[in-house]
């Protein structure tokens, strides 16, 4: 059997895909980052899939390019296969941000079957508006008070030094070099981050907003703005999840 995104080590892959995150709870906030004037069609076998662990999307490689596609979760939930040497048609658009050299997948097409990743004008990723409720709908805001003391709140700049994510843990992390230092920050559960449409790599430059968390002796990242300037909310000011 050829490799796939759904056929190697399913119990595995349903494992990625409660760390990656099912359709459960909103994204805390998502924005436009494709340019959608410049859609193209590329077609071609798969020669490679990346099932990335973490707070990344998987990918595939078509004719010699590299595209970002969807969570596991959204591919397992429409019963989407993708195996290597399978021939597609994938339509994508580039990425806005001059630092994100990616394609990202709108559409692909294999065989008979097809599967719609994000909406066709504005490239918002279908799990991310669902799990929103609609364009329209806000997020709500958890109840409850956190453990997070309004003198401990700090801004910082810095760089992604190193992620801790994938299969069991339950809150990814990551390491901040900043100008003061390397500082360990608590995320938000990946299926956060992911309905949020925002990714996390080593390397990348973003500005959190972060508290010292008492309960559990921790940092824990309040909101992350990415190198594109869009801000992510995760928690509010106590400490307390943003999230439902």
């Amino acid at each position: 059997m050829k490799p796939s995104l759904l056929s190697i080590a399913p119990a595995v892959l349903a494992a990625a895909a409660f760390a990656q995150g099912g359709p459960h709870g909103p994204p805390v906030s998502r924005g436009n980052v494709l340019d959608m004037a410049k859609l193209q069609t590329i077609e071609g076998k798969i020669t490679t899939i990346d099932i990335a662990y973490g707070v990344q999307y998987p990918s595939i490689v078509v004719a010699q390019q590299q595209i970002k596609v969807a969570p596991v979760w959204f591919f397992l939930e429409n019963d989407f296969e993708l195996s290597i040497g399978q021939a597609v048609k994938v339509t994508v658009a580039p990425s806005l941000r001059t630092t994100d050299p990616y394609l990202y997948a709108i559409k692909i097409e294999g065989g008979d079957a097809s599967l719609l990743l994000r909406d066709t004008v504005t490239g918002v990723p279908l799990w991310s508006m669902r799990m929103y409720g609609g364009p329209s709908t806000q997020p709500q805001v958890s109840a409850g008070t956190g453990c997070v003391g309004p003198q401990s709140l700090t801004l910082v700049a810095g760089v992604i030094d190193k992620l801790s994510a994938g299969l069991g843990i339950r809150f990814p992390s990551m390491v901040l070099q900043t100008d003061k230092g390397l500082i360990t920050l608590k995320l938000a559960p990946e299926r956060i981050l992911m309905a949020a449409d925002l990714e996390l790599s080593p390397g990348s430059r973003v500005t959190v907003k972060y508290g010292f968390e008492t309960c559990t002796d921790e940092y824990l990242a309040l909101q992350i703005t990415d190198q594109a300037g869009r801000t992510v909310i995760l928690r509010n000011d106590d400490g307390s999840p943003a999230w439902n």
